[in-house]
């Protein structure tokens, strides 16, 4: 990539770089990418501002906003926090590896620019990352994840062929800053660019899973990816499979048919064409793959509802596993 590439435009000082580091405390650069969602950014800023651990970079990468971004980055009275720009889109996964190359800290962060991170958020991952060289916690997306504090249990390669393991997208990882300057995010991947990252890290480093809900998954009616997704065509639907097919051998023949049905009938029953995605997809990936995928929608869907319901009413749901598989 070309220096004029790689530019970045910073409008406001380095001061965290002269921000305290010791032994004790080290620090940590988080990297919030975002384009044109400057209210929603300003929340996601908020939630690491308020953070209970202190020794922090936040590092905004901007990719071509055009509502303002930079402004409001510019607003926030904390010189902690450092505005980066690209001049031109490249979408999430090239904001999030400038941030890594921009980054000063330790270890390194993310946060999407639509979730928000618990208080403690940072000072328990650290504490976890003291066995390994990167760790996954959990989020609200996991409805199966405990809110009790958990030691930190190892991630294996083979763990993540099931599922990324953790949901709640790269706001879920923090790792030290030299593993992520060996992966980094894979820019041609139009989707699951964090599992990608995940299962790279697992089959070259110790990756740990903190079983806390510590970052605030925003699935609201915005235009989050997951979202867009139920409005596409089968077609465009089938390049965003990229990911799947760049891993093919770790997945295997048969998980990389029910990753493949389980990505395309994903909303499916909010889409105008449902019953035509439902056979495209069964002819593509295997009828029996697709129903099972189907199956597991609706039983998600039911013990769901129950749940709330039970809530509702004052009393809670099953235990079940805290694993997000």
């Amino acid at each position: 990539m070309s220096q004029v590439q790689d530019r970045i435009v910073s409008d406001t000082s380095r001061a965290a770089a002269d921000v305290r580091r010791t032994p004790d405390a080290p620090l940590v650069s988080v990297v919030i990418p975002t384009c044109n969602r400057a209210a929603l950014a300003r929340r996601a800023i908020e939630s690491v501002v308020r953070q209970s651990y202190a020794n922090l970079e936040i590092i905004v990468v901007d990719d071509a906003s055009s509502d303002g971004t930079g402004g409001m980055v510019r607003s926030l009275a904390d010189p902690r926090i450092r505005y980066l720009r690209h001049e031109e889109r490249r979408g999430g996964s090239a904001a999030r590896n400038t941030g890594i190359r921009a980054a000063t800290g330790a270890f390194i962060a993310f946060l999407d620019d639509d979730d928000e991170w618990e208080p403690d958020k940072t000072e328990e991952h650290l504490r976890a990352l003291a066995g390994y060289d990167a760790v996954l916690c959990s989020s609200s997306a996991a409805e199966e994840a405990e809110r009790a504090g958990a030691a930190p249990t190892p991630v294996r390669p083979e763990d993540l062929r099931q599922s990324p393991y953790a949901k709640g997208g790269a706001g879920v990882l923090m790792a030290r800053t030299d593993v992520m300057r060996d992966v980094m995010f894979d820019e041609s991947l139009p989707k699951c660019q964090d599992w990608d990252v995940f299962i790279r890290i697992a089959c070259r480093y110790r990756l740990g899973f903190l079983n806390r809900a510590l970052v605030k998954y925003n699935d609201g009616d915005h235009d989050r990816i997951t979202n867009v997704l139920i409005a596409l065509p089968f077609a465009d639907l089938e390049r965003r499979l990229v990911m799947l097919d760049k891993h093919k051998d770790f997945f295997g023949a048969r998980l990389h048919r029910r990753h493949a049905c389980r990505m395309l009938l994903y909303g499916v029953f909010r889409r105008k064409d449902t019953l035509a995605h439902i056979a495209r997809t069964a002819r593509r990936h295997g009828l029996g793959t697709a129903m099972g995928v189907l199956l597991r929608h609706v039983w998600h869907k039911c013990r769901t509802a129950v749940r709330h319901a039970l809530r509702a009413r004052g009393g809670s749901g099953p235990r079940t596993r805290a694993l997000t598989r």
